[in-house]
């Protein structure tokens, strides 16, 4: 005999389902069936709103930004540097 792994009911041998992610050796009693299946239908939902999220073409842009950001600050600062090292010299 199985037991559920959520609430411990003890299984018949026809009984239990598996459970959605954990696979075939993990059986669940109907009402704990139901439970996760509501469970995971949120998720789903809360996850999808978030699919392209990490798109491949939104990082790139994204990247380029950053990066012409860092190329200005780097020319700033260099040119700081090279104007005072001209005050040090005159």
């Amino acid at each position: 005999m199985k037991e559920c792994i959520e609430c411990g009911k003890k299984l018949r041998i026809i009984e239990g389902y598996r459970h959605p992610t954990m696979g075939k050796d993990y059986l669940l009693c109907s009402s704990c069936f139901d439970t996760v299946s509501k469970s995971l239908e949120k998720w789903s939902k809360f996850i999808s709103s978030y699919v392209g999220f990490f798109d491949k073409d939104s990082q790139k842009s994204d990247i380029r930004l950053i990066g012409k950001g860092i190329i200005g600050n780097i020319k700033k600062i260099s040119s700081r540097f090279t104007n005072q090292s001209l005050n040090i010299v005159h």
